[in-house]
């Protein structure tokens, strides 16, 4: 009897825990997507489709991890796959132009910054909520690629350096550059969100922006920090996907906005600000690349894509609802503790 009670307690514990810290959530998430596609479909784990899955899910992921430094300052981007977009199509047209590498990688970089530059002034200094100011800059960048490409694909720009950004040909082995690029950058920004100052001023201006001001924090440049790391990332996002895709149309990055803030927001980055993790957004974007995969695998048409990230989307935030109520339950039940211990 007593061990039976105790598995219910370590149960209880087990469900707890992950129901508080996301990243364990979308841990066990994609185990469960995983084992249930390994049993139900054996070709999953066959050729290279795991390696393909991974490929797949770079882009998503760089752009997620811009996104999550947005959702913890207490923003929101919905202008990366328009930006991803017009970033790409200044590298190609760059690169048919005669520039350099550097050059032409420059100029897309450029472009991703000055898009979180516009963003940054419209939401700190304009007034406009994130939403509509970032929705403009969406519609913006999308009409100037369509404008500059007359709705014509970008080709005729892949070099061999082109070719190894896009992952089409091996660093080592199996392992390509975009495999690497994402990983330094995960590192990076991992770092910058945990162990320093910008990464302390993201979180308290996104949990409370008033008292961060109060205590010195100079909350528009945060701000505008924050979507100028979006803006690059979506930019080395865009140079990924250009080299990946030998051209560059007009509508590129239609509805890889969707994707990686779904992403960002499966690994634990709250809409409320103040919350977020790197290692949630990659495991995010991996999760919504399985999901993908096993659509495809199972024969079911690409157009359902949009409506199970449409799904998993939802059963995020209404997960994300639940953990911030047992965490703040759970918050409230030590400070109810302590004050008794104190007493």
């Amino acid at each position: 009897m007593s061990d039976r009670h105790s598995g219910r307690m370590n149960g209880h514990a087990i469900v707890h825990r992950i129901l508080i810290d996301p990243t364990l959530g979308v841990l066990a998430l994609l185990v469960i997507f995983a084992v249930g596609a390994a049993i139900l479909l054996p070709v999953f784990y066959a050729g290279n489709n795991l390696l393909n899955l991974v490929g797949s899910s770079i882009t998503v992921m760089i752009l997620a991890i811009g996104v999550t430094v947005v959702l913890i300052s207490g923003g929101i981007d919905l202008s990366v796959g328009a930006v991803m977009a017009l970033s790409a199509g200044a590298a190609a047209t760059s690169m048919r132009l005669g520039l350099p590498v550097f050059a032409a990688f420059g100029a897309a970089i450029l472009v991703g910054i000055l898009a979180g530059v516009v963003n940054g002034l419209l939401v700190t200094r304009v007034g406009l909520p994130d939403f509509i100011a970032t929705l403009a800059t969406l519609g913006f960048a999308s009409g100037v690629l369509y404008i500059w490409t007359q709705g014509v694909p970008i080709i005729g720009y892949m070099t061999p350096e082109f070719r190894l950004v896009g992952g089409l040909q091996p660093v080592f082995g199996q392992v390509t550059l975009p495999m690497i690029i994402a990983l330094a950058l995960a590192l990076i920004v991992g770092w910058v969100l945990s162990s320093t100052s910008l990464g302390t001023r993201y979180f308290a201006v996104g949990s409370n922006p008033v008292a961060a001001r109060q205590s010195g924090i100079r909350v528009r440049w945060v701000k505008t920090q924050a979507y100028m790391l979006s803006g690059t990332c979506a930019a080395i996002a865009g140079i990924i996907l250009a080299g990946r895709n030998n051209n560059v149309p007009a509508d590129l990055g239609t509805g890889y906005e969707i994707q990686a803030i779904s992403a960002a927001i499966i690994g634990g980055a709250s809409l409320m600000g103040g919350r977020g993790r790197v290692l949630g957004a990659v495991l995010g974007a991996i999760t919504l690349a399985l999901a993908i995969n096993i659509i495809n695998l199972v024969g079911v048409p690409s157009s359902f894509q949009k409506i199970v990230i449409g799904a998993i989307l939802l059963l995020a935030v209404f997960a994300n609802f639940v953990s911030d109520r047992v965490r703040s339950a759970a918050l409230r039940r030590r400070a109810t503790h302590f004050s008794s211990n104190v007493a």
